[in-house]
Order: structure tokens, then C-alpha cells, then sequence
């Protein structure tokens, strides 16, 4: 089964007040602490983010701005892209600013039984939406919500089959691994 991971790099970081990709944790980016965490679990990666981003990464990453239709409506429109450039089975969402997950959640999350659409993580009552496994056969409905301008995540989720994995199944550290970073460090 060919897994693709996306990266989803390209948010606005209002609250952050500077691009969350390239906050650093101990010496490394946020996107670098995702990347690798996806590098390990998945066949490719592809980054998808801003244009203005785009000369800070390094050119050896598989790199992507949204598809211009879609550019700037939101993560949906960075996992359409990622969809639309790399077929794959599957492919594992994961935005920049979780720097606390690594593979060991990644992978347990990608061998967790699902028959749904996407499976993603639900933490308590926090729900996790960017930290899924999405099927490739939604591409044509993501695509559709996106021309209706529909860019709600939880509203696609919500309208397919989507399987919440408690965090607690899938890490020993929930509470600090499923961190979203809206401040810096």
C-alpha cells in the first residue's frame, strides 16, 4: 500500500505572529521534528505551503504551494494539492506546528484498524483533524467541497466516514505528543 505523507506548512500563524514551520524546538525547525516523523512511516513526503515560504526550505524537499484554484482556502486545500500532485493509497496529515509527535504515534496510528475514510485522533474533547490517515478516494469530494468553497475540515470530516482514534491508544504521552503550538516556545 503506497503511504504519502503531507505536510501542511503554509498557515498564516496569526496568533503565532511569525510562520510556525520555522519555529524552533531544540535546535530544529517545527516542519523538521514533522518531517522526520513522516519520513519514517511514509514512501514519500510532500510540503505544502506558502509561495513566500517556499526559497526558506531546503531545495532538496518535495515542496508545493496549493493548487492555485484552492490558494490559501485552508489545510483542505494543502491536502487536495498533496493528493493531486502524488497518487497514493493513503496519505498521513500532519501540520507543522505538533512538533511533540513522531513516528512511534505515526506508525501506531497507521496500523490502527480502520474501514473509514480517514482516521484521526481525538484527545478528551480535542479533536485532532489534521492528524489523520486519509483515503485516496476522497480526492474528488475534497475537491468538490473546495470548489463549493466549503474549507471546514470538521464539516468534510463529518460528511465521510471518519474513525476517531483516542490518543491515549496510540501514545503514552498524550497530553504532552498531541500539543497544537499557537504561542511560541
Amino acid at each position: 500500500m503506497e503511504t504519502v505523507g503531507i505536510l501542511l506548512a503554509g498557515g498564516r500563524s496569526r496568533r503565532f505572529g511569525s510562520p510556525k514551520a520555522f519555529a524552533k524546538l531544540k535546535d530544529q525547525y517545527f516542519y523538521e521534528w514533522a518531517y522526520a516523523a513522516l519520513d519514517k512511516v511514509c514512501d514519500d513526503v510532500i510540503i505544502i505551503t506558502r509561495e513566500e515560504l517556499l526559497p526558506l526550505f531546503p531545495k532538496n524537499l518535495f515542496l508545493s504551494t496549493d493548487d492555485h484554484r484552492f490558494s490559501g482556502d485552508g489545510p483542505l486545500a494543502g491536502i487536495y494539492t498533496g493528493m493531486d500532485i502524488i497518487n497514493a493509497d493513503q496519505y498521513v496529515v500532519l501540520p507543522c506546528d505538533m512538533p511533540f509527535i513522531t513516528r512511534k504515534e505515526l506508525k501506531q496510528l497507521t496500523l490502527f484498524p480502520s474501514t473509514g475514510d480517514i482516521k484521526a485522533v481525538k484527545q478528551d474533547e480535542i479533536f485532532h483533524p489534521l492528524v489523520s490517515i486519509w483515503n485516496s478516494s476522497l480526492k474528488e469530494k475534497i475537491y468538490q467541497t473546495l470548489m463549493n468553497k466549503n474549507l471546514s475540515v470538521m464539516q468534510f470530516m463529518s460528511a465521510v466516514d471518519t474513525e476517531w482514534i483516542l490518543a491515549n491508544q496510540i501514545s503514552d504521552k498524550p497530553a504532552t505528543v498531541f500539543q497544537n503550538i499557537n504561542k511560541p516556545l
